[in-house]
């Protein structure tokens, strides 16, 4: 390739020597004789002066072709692409990690609340029959007014209601009932509020030292005609704790 380009770049350059000197001579030849006749003698007439411009027009076009397309850079064929390794092995499984102890399950909070049993009331205000049994919170107040207390009762009905409590401390716990009609708190068996009678609603507190530990309570409530109300609350310390 490069004796090719050799080769072709010293006959263009002879070609453009001569060249240069016809269009001197022609320059000259216009301006007389003597310097055509010194074309002459170098065997160049007209006619081959104007074949060798077109000549030189087609070589210098195609020269510059030549140039732009074989002296680019010549990139070689692309080599085949590598075969792909093989993948590795997998590695081991390494082994499960130790299971932790299972913390123990945390013990439910027990809350204090009353077992109901309802019973019917004499004329001279005396328990009759039971009718049924409930449950209330450990704290409530329920105004029934002149409506239905229980199971369609609505006069000369009453419970007896029991519920357990825990001290966590030794001291004073304040309790307060109330009535519309008569009520009865004992703690413990023994008699603490009395308000055994027909009475418009009304309240009584009492404060009373207790020890640490467990204590029951019994509320006794009756109604006899007209309006109905009771109500029940404690110091809150007593009424929740952890078994």
């Amino acid at each position: 390739m490069q004796k090719t380009f050799g080769e072709i770049g010293k006959f263009f350059w002879v070609f453009v020597h001569k060249y240069y000197l016809l269009i001197r001579l022609i320059w000259n030849d216009a301006l007389g004789d003597t310097k055509m006749t010194e074309g002459k003698n170098l065997g160049i007439s007209k006619t081959t002066f104007i074949v060798g411009l077109i000549i030189a027009i087609v070589a210098s076009s195609l020269v510059s072709v030549l140039a732009s397309t074989q002296l680019a850079p010549i990139k070689g064929p692309k080599g085949d692409k590598g075969d792909k390794g093989d993948t590795g092995a997998t590695g081991p499984q390494g082994q499960q990690g130790l299971q932790g102890i299972q913390g123990q399950a945390g013990l439910a909070a027990v809350f204090a609340q009353w077992d109901v049993h309802w019973k019917t009331l004499t004329g001279d205000l005396q328990w009759g029959s039971e009718v049924g049994t409930s449950q209330f919170c450990s704290t409530f107040d329920y105004n029934w007014g002149s409506g239905t207390i229980f199971l369609g009762y609505d006069d000369y009905i009453g419970f007896e209601a029991t519920m357990q409590v825990k001290m966590q401390r030794n001291g004073p716990v304040t309790f307060t009932v109330g009535s519309d009609d008569g009520v009865r708190l004992y703690v413990d068996d023994v008699l603490q509020i009395d308000d055994w009678s027909q009475h418009s609603y009304r309240t009584t507190s009492k404060i009373i030292n207790l020890s640490q530990g467990t204590h029951s309570l019994t509320l006794r409530y009756y109604e006899v005609t007209a309006g109905a109300r009771v109500f029940f609350e404690c110091d809150s310390d007593i009424l929740m704790w952890n078994p």
